[in-house]
């Protein structure tokens, strides 16, 4: 699962996209959205190993077999969102218009100072939430990502909002977590994503759509160590009775802050769970939201998620003998991983 989005190469070079992006901002959304048909067609045929993820995922939904149409439609979604990034991070008039919902309950660990965790997912459009923050100041967040993943795409859209790079935490190290330790104690939000592992990752199974699938466990334990409340988190891409699209930024309670310690294990088993539970909720809501272009029930083995119990994957030294849910080592494999 890992090596099919994380190892594969970027494709589309800085100039190319830097011409979509001019001309998308001179021509306008209605046109813009026109010439997504042919890209997005290419990408369809030429990426067989994502429509057959998609398959997959579609069959796990509603148990069928989706049309072409379906599936073209899905990744048709996927490019208008990110079209959308250009003028949500220009400011364009034709920005796309956004609701809220659910932030009451964030807002009131925020008035008291109380940074929140948003445990998020590869859904709708993340750009969404950082341009609300334009007009709700509140809702101003960091991002944990991993920043080896669709960089040429991160370049050119930054331009257009040189300030967004100051709301990106790379993955990795102690600096990264003192840093999102210190914007929570500020009452600041802080997001990552929970729906993506990378080779060799420790992960925790859950059931998600009617079957078991792996899931990171590096999110669940740097929100154990952080002791900060989570929320499911996302900005649902949505098409208006008028034509004009809009995002949903939905916001669900998961879990309270993390307690001692000793309960930190059982903390992170009921989050993982209702993470997954809430990440299948949203997709049978808006199931072409969901943009994971892979089998996520199989592993790269394809070995259908056995791991060896001798040995746990972040030991580099040997057999821990430590449950997988221990939230130990939470810098090793934080989550987040990829562009959201």
């Amino acid at each position: 699962m890992a090596q099919a989005w994380f190892e594969k190469r970027e494709r589309g070079s800085r100039l190319g996209l830097r011409a979509v992006r001019i001309l998308a901002l001179r021509l306008g959304r209605r046109t813009a959205r026109i010439l997504l048909w042919p890209i997005t067609a290419y990408f369809f045929w030429a990426l067989p190993e994502g429509r057959a993820g998609l398959r997959r995922y579609y069959q796990a939904l509603d148990g069928q077999q989706p049309t072409h149409a379906r599936l073209f439609g899905h990744y048709l979604t996927f490019a208008r969102t990110i079209l959308d990034r250009v003028y949500l991070l220009a400011r364009h008039r034709d920005a796309p218009r956004y609701e809220i919902r659910g932030f009451e309950a964030v807002a009131s660990y925020l008035d008291r100072g109380q940074g929140v965790i948003l445990l998020g997912a590869h859904m709708g459009s993340f750009e969404a939430a950082r341009a609300a923050a334009f007009l709700r100041p509140e809702l101003k967040i960091q991002v944990i990502m991993h920043t080896g993943v669709s960089r040429k795409l991160t370049e050119v859209l930054t331009v257009l909002h040189p300030e967004a790079r100051d709301s990106i935490v790379p993955l990795g190290g102690p600096a990264s977590l003192l840093r999102v330790r210190e914007f929570l104690a500020q009452g600041g939000l802080v997001g990552l994503m929970g729906d993506r592992t990378i080779a060799g990752e420790t992960t925790y199974p859950a059931d998600f759509l009617g079957a078991t699938a792996r899931f990171p466990l590096g999110p669940l334990r740097l929100a154990a160590v952080l002791r900060a409340p989570v929320f499911f988190f996302t900005a649902l891409y949505r098409a208006a009775a008028d034509g004009v699209c809009r995002y949903e930024l939905v916001f669900e309670p998961l879990c309270g802050p993390a307690s001692d310690a000793k309960a930190r294990e059982e903390w992170m088993r009921q989050l993982g769970e209702r993470y997954a539970q809430t990440l299948g909720t949203f997709c049978r809501l808006a199931p072409d939201n969901w943009f994971n272009f892979y089998d996520f029930w199989q592993t790269p083995d394809g070995d259908s998620f056995r791991r060896s119990a001798a040995r746990d994957p972040d030991d580099r030294d040997g057999p821990r003998g430590q449950s997988p849910m221990d939230g130990s080592d939470a810098t090793k494999d934080p989550g987040a991983h990829g562009d959201p």
